[in-house]
């Protein structure tokens, strides 16, 4: 059967017939591998610690404790290092697992883009993500991006299945993928309206106008209600049993507090980026102590976030101007085109590396973060639409949200470049057709206007950090 005979752009038999994608998958995997086999990374650093110091107290019998600054995490990824631990008697293998996570979301990111679009911007998609350096790197350590990522992408692309094939089996796995994101990340809890907003998306009509959306959901209410049902039923076991042991009510984690004691602070906004952070303890303990005290952290974890939570209000109600003041802060930290991978490699992590090569690892990693950041904002107000649109901007939104009131990290944009994959593909697909939409959308080209040009100017506020020539 011929490429144009096939069934549909979300039918697994039209991907295996892509020679492209294959060659994308190979080389995203040959990196990856590559990089787990030349520069294995053994050791732990930081939240990593944290999350193998918790899967150790998990494989002795005690179950999810708390972290040694007293929050708690969701648990996915501690119990996934202690069964790596348990199967394959080492929690390394978990990033061999990793490695075929990330390939398998290449994939998944090319079945979105050719839903979205069409073959030509999904192979460009695929390789985008295959050869994104930090989005490969990231298999190599023991944080949770990689995991998140793959969970994110499967819940969307099940989700597009799902209205395509008007199949409630495949919305309740979109719903058990975004409960499986949720039990990974705590800040995927508050994702599923946005996944709603996709399922009863209408498929014709005029989709600024209630009427429009009304008979929609009169339509596919079905689907959303599938797609709510898996996620809760999903969720809802890790959050009762965490209700009643962690000391109160909790969905899957307790750190909103302890993110918020960390971004709102009598000490400057923090980060851990290379140049641009907290890199060492005894700077990151100076830090702490010079602002106000943490909230007891004897006690149980959801009562120690709440506290903090509480002494976080009023401390932004006593200091507006600062509080205000550190939002684009937190945004430029988030924003900086450089990556974890930049950190990584200035540490001096690869041995043998040459000083040439280091140089154009980090500008890649900029040209990576920088085409995504902008062009692919670009491709989002010309192409974003549907219900991808709902699920990939709303995601994007909450996160920056998130951003603005706790803490940023370059760490924290990772599953935002896998989603915006799409659109910067879509963009350099047909970068015609994406200037032309936007130039007939006067609300478009306003939306490119009122935010293209700032997050240009917060990628340029932590860019040198990348190179200490500019220190």
């Amino acid at each position: 059967m011929s490429a144009a005979q096939v069934t549909g752009p979300l039918d697994p038999r039209t991907w295996l017939r892509d020679g492209w994608l294959w060659a994308a998958l190979l080389v995203g995997f040959v990196l990856r591998a590559g990089m787990l086999a030349e520069w294995p990374q053994f050791e732990c650093l930081r939240d990593e610690c944290i999350y193998r110091g918790m899967a150790v107290t998990i494989l002795e019998g005690h179950g999810l404790a708390t972290s040694n600054k007293g929050w708690l995490p969701s648990p996915g990824y501690p119990y996934l290092m202690a069964a790596s631990r348990a199967f394959f008697g080492s929690m390394f293998s978990l990033k061999i697992i990793q490695v075929f996570l990330s390939v398998a979301s290449a994939l998944m990111v090319y079945g979105i883009t050719f839903d979205v679009s069409d073959r030509r911007a999904a192979r460009i998609a695929a390789w985008l993500f295959a050869l994104n350096p930090t989005i490969a790197w990231f298999t190599n350590t023991w944080w949770i991006e990689t995991v998140y990522i793959f969970f994110l992408c499967a819940a969307a692309l099940w989700m597009l299945a799902a209205r395509r094939n008007s199949d409630l089996g495949q919305a309740i796995v979109s719903g058990m993928m975004l409960g499986g994101a949720v039990l990974f990340r705590g800040v995927a809890t508050y994702l599923p309206p946005f996944w709603v907003l996709a399922a009863i998306y209408p498929s014709e009509g005029d989709p600024f106008r209630w009427e429009t959306w009304w008979d929609s959901a009169r339509q596919r209410w079905k689907t959303a209600l599938a797609f709510v049902v898996a996620m809760a039923l999903t969720v809802a076991p890790y959050s009762f049993y965490g209700s009643t042991h962690y000391g109160g009510f909790m969905i899957t984690d307790a750190t909103a507090g302890h993110v918020l004691y960390l971004g709102n602070n009598d000490f400057p906004p923090l980060t851990f980026d290379y140049g641009n952070g907290m890199l060492t303890q005894p700077v990151f303990e100076r830090y702490l102590s010079s602002g106000r005290r943490p909230c007891n952290r004897e006690v149980p974890p959801v009562q120690s976030s709440s506290c903090e939570v509480q002494e976080t209000v009023a401390w932004a109600m006593h200091h507006p101007s600062a509080w205000i003041a550190r939002i684009p802060v937190r945004l430029a930290q988030m924003f900086n085109p450089n990556s974890f991978l930049t950190r990584h490699i200035r540490w001096g992590y690869w041995p043998g590396f040459p000083w040439w090569a280091k140089e154009a690892l980090t500008v890649t990693i900029i040209g990576f973060s920088s085409a995504l950041m902008l062009l692919g904002t670009i491709g989002a107000w010309g192409r974003a639409r549907g219900p991808y649109a709902m699920m990939a901007v709303g995601t994007t939104l909450w996160t920056l949200f998130t951003i603005a009131t706790s803490y940023g990290m370059t760490r924290f944009r990772l599953p935002l470049e896998a989603m915006w994959t799409v659109y910067l593909a879509l963009f350099l697909a047909n970068p015609r057709a994406c200037i032309e939409a936007i130039r007939q959308d006067t609300w478009r080209l306003v939306g490119v206007l009122l935010t293209v040009p700032p997050v240009f100017a917060l990628m340029l506020w932590y860019l040198p950090t990348g190179f200490p020539a500019f220190w």
